[in-house]
């Protein structure tokens, strides 16, 4: 079986077409890239201005999402040969492994570092999986050979909650390459579709076990960083299972800040190597009528939190408190001048917030 024999089958094993479309799909390798995609563009077009037709505007859509799944699973094909099942570069197994740095044994995830492999790939970049005891998986994504992007873990009781996984590294700079990828854990998806901004839709990689990866297109790349994606799961009939929507891919908020002055009590924690302590706490009080700042200790003792004229505090823990929130929480109040509470919000450290969910 040729490549576009096995796309072609599984199109109509997801989407059966009729006689006339199937002839046509047969002829469809025979295009060129440009006419291929012009079809796609005509058919998408002819498909959203019908109406009120019945079995005729049924049969365009279904021939617009063929020729994107057709013109997808060849592109992957290209793209995967010799690379799928691949070992991950030791670059990309030393940033999954430092998922777990720091953190207490009953809290590591221990992903398989050493088994990790490449699960789908672009032109571009990869995505790399390694997998969970339990039976989830932390993924990475790559660029540049092996530049990671971004990882994430989920375990297998997570995966009942997300029919499709997405993960979108945040873009390095405009000229950056943009890579959105994931896996599929629910089995009545059976495509995972990019919609953009202007309305195109385009199908995802399709790589192994599940896993897939989209590389943006030159001409959604100025979209994609501006205005975002969304992210479809599509059944064997086309209804849609799962829809994720995915933020602009560019960093707009590089410092990190840009959210924090929405939060009645900003508070961030300082640590070291050992993800267990809490060194310090830092942030800054927006609370309406806040002029007071007090830290509560999981034990109930109270310490007051110097709080500039600003709004920001800084507070460094003695020796003896920084293990304090290593299995419980603490809370960082904030009051008015007449003693009234006005905001709180917890505290603990790294693996104790990972502890508690």
């Amino acid at each position: 079986m040729r490549i576009d024999d096995e796309i072609l089958d599984r199109i109509r094993r997801a989407d059966p077409l009729d006689a006339e479309e199937a002839e046509i799909w047969r002829r469809s390798h025979e295009l060129g890239a440009s006419q291929l995609l012009g079809s796609i563009s005509v058919a998408s077009s002819v498909a959203s201005s019908a109406s009120g037709r019945g079995r005729s505007r049924r049969t365009r859509r279904r021939v617009a999402i063929a020729a994107v799944l057709a013109s997808a699973g060849l592109a992957t094909a290209a793209a995967a040969a010799g690379v799928l099942g691949r070992p991950a570069p030791d670059r990309v197994r030393l940033h999954l492994a430092s998922l777990d740095e720091g953190l207490p044994a009953d809290l590591r995830l221990n992903p398989d570092v050493a088994h990790a492999r490449a699960v789908a790939a672009t032109a571009g970049g990869a995505l790399y999986a390694a997998d969970l005891q339990d039976g989830g998986s932390c993924m990475e994504i790559v660029s540049d050979g092996d530049r990671p992007r971004g990882a994430t873990c989920t375990t297998a009781a997570e995966l009942g909650e997300r029919p499709v996984e997405v993960m979108a590294p945040i873009a390095s700079s405009a000229e950056d390459i943009l890579l959105v990828g994931g896996r599929v854990n629910a089995d009545q998806v059976r495509h995972v579709v990019i919609r953009y901004a202007d309305g195109q839709r385009l199908a995802a990689a399709e790589g192994i076990d599940r896993y897939w990866l989209v590389e943006v297109p030159a001409s959604e790349h100025a979209s994609a960083l501006r205005d975002g994606l969304v992210v479809t799961g599509l059944a064997a009939d086309n209804h849609e299972v799962s829809t994720v929507a995915v933020d602009g891919l560019l960093d707009d908020d590089p410092l990190g800040t840009r959210l924090d002055q929405l939060q009645p009590i900003f508070v961030s924690t300082i640590s070291a190597g050992d993800l267990t302590q809490v060194l310090g706490i830092e942030g800054s009080v927006h609370a309406v009528g806040a002029v007071r700042l007090s830290l509560r200790y999981p034990d109930g003792t109270t310490t007051t939190v110097p709080l500039g004229s600003d709004g920001t505090y800084r507070y460094m823990l003695p020796a003896e408190r920084q293990d304090d929130f290593a299995k419980a929480s603490g809370l960082l109040v904030a009051r008015d001048a007449t003693g009234n509470v006005v905001a709180s919000v917890p505290v603990s450290s790294v693996a104790g917030g990972r502890r508690h969910g």
